[in-house]
């Protein structure tokens, strides 16, 4: 900390490659930053350690090839001259391509000399796959950890890792991790830094519910590049609209706070589960990827807060938001309006609604309830929660009355649609051409279906397409999908 001649306090925070400091309050960057285009936009790349026996090198450079990658592929590995069909070379000298992408899945002892080949090489991005680092909690793996990190410092290197699984760029299209189980490719625009590989999983009801995926980053014990670089690339990237994140510990908080802004600045929402609330799981973290910043929890929820972070408690909730991003885009305000043909489910979601920050169930008014009066059945009710019964469902003139009263009505933002089930909406149906017409004649509210249920409904045939209406996901459960509106809500009120 130091004070220049006009008393602007500056605290500078130094790396290889960046300089940040507080100018009066505001924080700045100066220096070069780290490009991470080749982990995520590779022309060549390698995986060091790949066999013919079944490994995580080996799924990595399966996944690779299955993917469609249309860039060079080999494997390095002394032993053998192919992998599955594969080139292999001796080292990493060796492969005649230029190499932007090495995936090193080695012993830990043997990591160092293998990053000596790639400084020898040029690599752009070493991915370290392999665990044996400052997670064992002995000094010799907090030894190995020092080592690399000191290595990284003074690369060109860019080192992702150590303990990841790998990383994905479906635009590219490149999945290089080592998940055996890989749904069908959707690219998208939904992007995500996790420090546990298993969260890579979140792909797979992703996709199933509509939403397409850009970029998956896995930082693991982040002995360089940290979450806070990944969410700065992502929020320039064009194919990236929404950030996700699962953190353990905020390592950098300066470069995390300047990310954010960046994020803000370019309209993306970052939403993140960072664990750790309790002692325990603090310990856990510290056998996991060795967080030091994972016991600053307090402090980095308060950071998040002020950055406007969406914060999340579990994955359920951090899917559903990103959903609720999806199928809500941006609202002009937070008034809520709820209908169905049940008067339970409305019942159920305007407590929720009530209870939920940054949403607001509006009371119509008694011009609106005597208009809708009108057009409703005498067994309905025109309070909101709307009931519209269980007749109406049959007599699409209720219908198209019930929703030309509400559009023509100003009274609200949001109109949630509650169903049953979690089942796309037929376009052609009588209830899809009301909706559609609501929707294009009243584009000023988001329409917004939800169903009671969450989850696959086999009440009829299955067609593999996710459940939707009008092209957009919808959301699903009631209590998951009002707490991630809400915070969908409170975010682009903030912005």
């Amino acid at each position: 900390m130091s004070t220049i001649s006009d008393g602007t306090t500056v605290q500078a925070v130094r790396d290889a490659t960046q300089v940040y400091r507080f100018v009066s309050g505001k924080l700045e960057m100066t220096g070069v930053e780290r490009d991470l285009r080749s982990l995520f936009e590779p022309r060549g790349v390698v995986v060091v350690g790949a066999s013919p026996k079944p490994s995580l090198a080996k799924s990595i450079l399966n996944n690779i090839i299955a993917s469609g990658f249309d860039g060079n592929v080999a494997a390095v590995n002394p032993n053998y001259d192919t992998v599955d069909e594969v080139d292999c070379y001796k080292c990493i000298s060796d492969v005649p391509f230029p190499v932007d992408l090495a995936l090193l899945c080695v012993r830990a002892e043997n990591i160092l000399p293998v990053l000596e080949e790639c400084r020898r090489r040029s690599v752009g991005a070493a991915q370290i796959i392999s665990s044996g680092f400052a997670e064992l909690e002995s000094e010799e793996g907090r030894a190995r950890q020092q080592r690399i990190q000191l290595w990284a410092d003074d690369s060109t290197t860019v080192v992702v890792g150590p303990n990841t699984i790998g990383v994905i760029n479906l635009h590219r299209p490149i999945i290089a991790v080592w998940e055996s189980k890989l749904p069908k490719i959707v690219a998208g625009a939904v992007s995500g830094v996790f420090q546990s590989g298993q969260m890579v999983a979140i792909m797979h009801p992703l996709i199933a519910r509509g939403v397409g995926i850009s970029k998956i980053a896995t930082t693991g014990n982040e002995v360089s590049i940290t979450t806070a670089e990944v969410i700065d690339f992502l929020a320039a990237d064009p194919q990236t609209e929404i950030i996700v994140s699962y953190s353990e510990g905020i390592k950098d908080p300066e470069r995390f706070a300047l990310a954010c802004t960046h994020a803000r600045e370019q309209g993306k929402p970052i939403i993140m589960l960072r664990v750790g609330a309790h002692p325990e799981v603090r310990n856990a973290i510290n056998r996991h990827t060795a967080t030091q910043a994972a016991n600053s929890y307090e402090s980095d929820i308060r950071l998040l807060e002020e950055q406007g972070v969406i914060t999340v408690n579990s994955v359920e909730d951090l899917i559903e938001t990103i959903v609720a991003f999806k199928a809500s885009g941006k609202p002009r305000g937070n008034r809520v309006a709820f209908a169905s043909f049940s008067g339970g489910m409305g019942n159920i979601m305007a407590d929720l609604i009530l209870s939920t920050p940054g949403l607001k169930l509006v009371s119509f008014s008694n011009q609106l309830r005597k208009r809708l009066a009108d057009v409703l059945p005498r067994f309905a009710n025109s309070f909101n929660p709307l009931d519209l019964s269980a007749q109406s469902s049959f007599d699409s003139g209720v219908l198209s009355g019930c929703l030309q009263v509400l559009g023509q009505s100003g009274e609200f933002d949001i109109l949630l649609w509650g169903m049953d089930l979690p089942t796309s909406i037929d376009n052609d149906s009588p209830l899809g051409i009301v909706l559609n017409e609501l929707v294009a004649q009243h584009p000023e509210i988001a329409l917004i279906p939800v169903s009671q249920i969450s989850g696959v409904s086999r009440s009829k045939e299955v067609d593999g397409n996710p459940p939707a209406f009008a092209g957009l996901p919808i959301l699903q459960g009631t209590g998951v999908s009002v707490r991630a509106l809400g915070k969908a809500i409170e975010w682009h009120a903030s912005t």
